[in-house]
């Protein structure tokens, strides 16, 4: 199999659906060929895992690459400080984490993947063809047009919205939708990808839930929840928690905005933040200073995904509170976990995750209905049970039997 991700990787404390997805098809015997572009020993990707089978084969990019990217990355990040909280009631659209440098990018990207993909096709011979995201769809195609071999594109979610596909912000987005694939497989994470496949022509897809990874799986030690109230002084307090980047529509802004109305309600709060850090950082601190609870705010920097139970565990209530991509992983964690948690909704998260320990709110009714989420769940104290969901192991093996099935029939 020749896997394509691009800048797509095991992100380290993050991306467990790539790292789920590689893991499983080594442990079924596919010799995979990774093409990405990163460097093997990037500070911000784990191989560690992958590179203990023989069965795995990396082909990055050079360290220079990397530094240049680095360099890129901050300019970026400098140019998209100043922006403005909206308001807690406002949606924020999800293109707005995609910049012009990404379309730029992907141009690039599709020609340098495209040659080295196909020069070594020649001689690797793959029997399958994996895209893993918007800027592999092409290197993919090109093989499966010209070595006659099947190809499916994979995404794990999407930007685009159903209701308006001429979005020309997302032009590279819709090209790679449409190409045509013998399998596209979309998550079903609150995007409504499913919709946008089909109403770009596309029929054959799965549409599937994320799998719960089994590091959230292993037992908790309690002693380690305990130490770590202790660190961060959450005794008697009650303790609210978001774990996210600080992009526009991760709305972290709405978590603060939740804390302040949360002391204003006569409760002993504070909230952990927990993020890889982005573009909205600096807003995010004013913004808390502004209402008055910086001194309630513990910000805890990027969290390795092994003790994000922890941290979940920390928490009288966690937030998921985007506008966009809410029916990820953290909602898939906390529901599995039962943990309780305040998540908004637009009819994708209650239909696929009705459980009892989520109280799902409106996004543009969140100022009126999320504090009456808190106000709920710090009466009740109520302790819920875990919830039966699929692991990542019981994920793939749906996907990799309908891809086996395509590869069985063109034999």
């Amino acid at each position: 199999m020749f896997l394509i991700s691009g800048p797509i990787g095991p992100v380290v404390g993050s991306n467990q659906s790539f790292k789920n997805t590689l893991i499983e098809y080594l442990n079924n015997n596919y010799e995979v060929y990774h093409f990405a572009f990163f460097y093997k020993y990037s500070k911000k990707y784990d191989l560690s895992e992958f590179l203990n089978y023989k069965n795995y084969h990396f082909f990055g990019t050079p360290d220079l690459f990397e530094y240049f990217r680095n360099i890129i990355s901050k300019k970026n990040t400098k140019k998209e400080v100043e922006i403005p909280i909206p308001h807690p009631d406002s949606i924020v659209k999800p293109e707005s984490e995609v910049t012009s440098f990404q379309s730029i990018f992907f141009i690039f990207y599709t020609i340098f993947e495209s040659i080295r993909t196909i020069l070594l096709a020649l001689f690797i011979k793959p029997d399958l063809i994996y895209s893993y995201e918007v800027f592999s769809t092409i290197p993919g195609l090109l093989i499966k047009k010209i070595f006659k071999i099947p190809a499916v594109k994979r995404f794990q979610g999407t930007y685009l919205d159903y209701n308006n596909l001429n979005n020309k912000k997302l032009w590279f987005h819709k090209l790679a939708y449409k190409l045509k694939f013998d399998l596209a497989i979309m998550a079903n994470d609150g995007t409504k990808g499913d919709k946008v496949l089909e109403k770009l022509g596309i029929t054959n897809y799965l549409f599937l839930l994320n799998g719960l990874d089994s590091k959230l799986l292993e037992e908790i030690d309690k002693k380690k929840i305990s130490d770590l109230k202790k660190k961060h002084n959450l005794e008697n307090t009650f303790v609210l928690g978001i774990f996210n980047r600080f992009h526009p529509f991760k709305r972290i802004d709405r978590a603060i905005y939740l804390l302040k109305e949360t002391i204003n309600n006569g409760i002993n709060a504070k909230l952990l933040i927990g993020g890889m850090g982005g573009p909205m950082k600096d807003s995010l601190k004013k913004y808390a200073q502004k209402l008055g609870v910086q001194d309630n705010i513990i910000w805890l920097g990027r969290i390795k995904y092994e003790d994000m139970k922890y941290y979940y565990n920390l928490c009288d209530v966690v937030l998921i509170v985007n506008d966009y991509a809410n029916t990820g992983n953290q909602m898939l964690e906390v529901s599995y976990l039962g943990i309780p948690a305040i998540a908004t909704d637009d009819g994708n998260n209650s239909k696929f995750l009705n459980f009892n320990n989520i109280y799902y709110v409106k996004p543009e009714e969140f100022s009126k209905q999320a504090i009456e989420g808190i106000k709920y769940f710090y009466n009740s104290k109520r302790k819920y049970q875990k919830n039966r969901l699929n692991t990542w192991k019981e994920r793939m093996e749906i996907e990799i039997k309908e891809i086996e099935k395509i590869l069985e029939e063109k034999k």
